[in-house]
């Protein structure tokens, strides 16, 4: 029998709580560590359509990208769309884990993962973090040649599964020295031209950080929150279902990316 403890034990070791952000809120949020398991489902954010495929799935555990108790909460009660949830959620049994930054940083993390599907050498961190010198926030590398933007937004469209990019930049320019942050990570694009990159890949944006970096001559391309992390969440299903093969281990099937694009 593999218990929820176990599980968590090893998520520890794939993502650290040490190496996530002070403000974060990351480990076991729900359930006990003496609880069996016999079925894990992954996303990147627990919503109520996810904690309804959950329990339909009979799952045990939800490893979730994004803490679903990120901001300090009061009370959990049926008064609020996040209460119900979560008193489903404690009803089924189910437990609930969140990586997040840990996994964002980590070796084998998200930002890690994205920088070596482009093709990257010399893959380094953005940001290195203090307890760990090898690994940080973010990502930068470099490819073997110098491909065009066009060239670069096919790349990305296909190893992300975005369904539209957004970019800043000359649709002439060249792209070689290239820095990843999955998510919303506008805040690394200083730290990205200080180590030389000529361009920049998130998951979102605010308006201003692309004037930034049209202003400094980096290319700014945004996959969409949802893109530039959700292939990770899949690899983690896989891979847990590689280290306990006793459990099934999927990941959501219903969830998808709440934004959507209107074209004339």
């Amino acid at each position: 029998m593999v218990c929820v403890g176990e599980i968590c034990d090893y998520l520890n070791e794939l993502a650290p709580r040490d190496l996530s952000e002070e403000w974060d809120n990351v480990g076991l949020l729900v359930g006990r560590t003496s609880c069996a398991v016999q079925r894990i489902m992954t996303c990147l954010t627990l919503t109520p359509d996810v904690a309804d495929e959950a329990i339909e799935a009979k799952v045990q555990l939800v490893v979730t990208h994004h803490p679903v108790m990120f901001r300090r909460i009061q009370k959990i009660s049926d008064e609020t769309v996040e209460g119900k949830m979560l008193l489903r959620l404690i009803e089924a049994g189910i437990a609930v884990y969140s990586p997040h930054t840990g996994f964002d940083s980590a070796r084998t993390g998200i930002n890690q993962q994205l920088a070596e599907s482009l093709g990257l050498t010399g893959i380094q961190p953005l940001r290195v973090n203090p307890v760990d010198s090898l690994v940080g926030a973010g990502r930068c590398g470099t490819l073997s040649e110098s491909i065009s933007l066009k060239e670069l937004l096919e790349l990305v469209r296909s190893r992300t599964g975005a369904s539209y990019l957004e970019f800043v930049g000359s649709s002439r320019g060249q792209c070689r020295r290239i820095a990843v942050g999955c998510g919303s990570a506008a805040e690394f694009l200083r730290d990205a031209i200080a180590l030389g990159c000529d361009t920049f890949i998130t998951g979102e944006a605010r308006f201003h950080s692309a004037l930034e970096a049209r202003s400094a001559g980096v290319t700014l391309i945004l996959t969409g929150h949802y893109a530039s992390e959700r292939p990770a969440m899949e690899w983690l299903a896989t891979e847990l279902q590689r280290r306990f093969p006793p459990i099934e281990s999927i990941a959501s099937q219903i969830e998808s990316d709440p934004l959507q694009l209107h074209t004339a």
